[in-house]
């Protein structure tokens, strides 16, 4: 029998959680974590459903469905404290194709996080010439020991060259990704992105979207490769 007041672990999804009896601590934190994720994460990409409603509402199911799942439950965070180094490539306007180009990218999120939500700064160009530089949140779900969906949302500052013009320098670039987690804590992903601005800065607003298969290396993997 337990006395009342002495800390029992509960394993759910794999991490160990720690309660007391009779307190309702653990679960008014959860709540507190999943509201604060569900009003950054979902607040940014609600702008976007002017521009693109089915995008908007794809993006912001997905994104509900791994913060409800990761907070409610406390799914495992190994990758917490990791930084990565990401790279990758694909199509630029693949839906509405009204002038779909390739695109690349490169990525860094540092080995930290606040409230389950890691930063990310990147890049990503077109073969157009297009442009654009980003910073903002993600969120890891790992449902499996191998399996990680994210979701991630930036504010983006792109120049369209001789590309798809977005109706504003400023947009954000939301998205999810769902990658394979190899030993070494790498991963293969395939992700999709809308980008717009919610006709904050313009009426024109096209939006357009980004799929693209991407790689992400710990940078503690590269350190090693390199002999430091």
């Amino acid at each position: 029998m337990t006395e009342a007041g002495v800390s029992q672990p509960v394993l759910l999804f794999g991490m160990a959680e720690t309660t007391r009896n009779g307190e309702g601590g653990l679960m008014v934190r959860r709540i507190q974590r999943l509201g604060l994720s569900a009003f950054v994460l979902l607040g940014l990409a609600a702008g976007q459903a002017k521009a693109e409603p089915s995008t908007a509402i794809f993006i912001g199911v997905a994104a509900g469905a791994a913060i409800a799942a990761g907070e409610i439950f406390q799914t495992a965070q190994p990758d917490a404290k990791r930084a990565f180094i990401i790279g990758g490539g694909g199509a630029f306007d693949f839906l509405a194709r009204d002038n779909i180009a390739g695109s690349f990218q490169l990525e860094y999120r540092p080995g930290w996080q606040f409230y389950r939500l890691k930063p990310m700064f990147g890049m990503f160009g077109t073969s157009d010439g297009g442009v654009a530089g980003y910073a903002g949140i993600g969120y890891d779900l790992h449902v499996t020991k191998n399996i990680v969906f994210n979701f991630n949302t930036a504010v983006t500052f792109y120049n369209a060259a001789n590309g798809k013009h977005l109706g504003s320098f400023a947009v954000l670039r939301s998205g999810v990704e769902l990658g394979w987690r190899f030993e070494d804590a790498s991963r293969l992903s395939i992700s999709v992105h809308h980008l717009s601005h919610g006709r904050i800065f313009d009426k024109k607003n096209p939006g357009t979207e980004v799929i693209a298969m991407t790689y992400a290396v710990p940078v503690a993997n590269l350190a090693k490769l390199f002999g430091r």
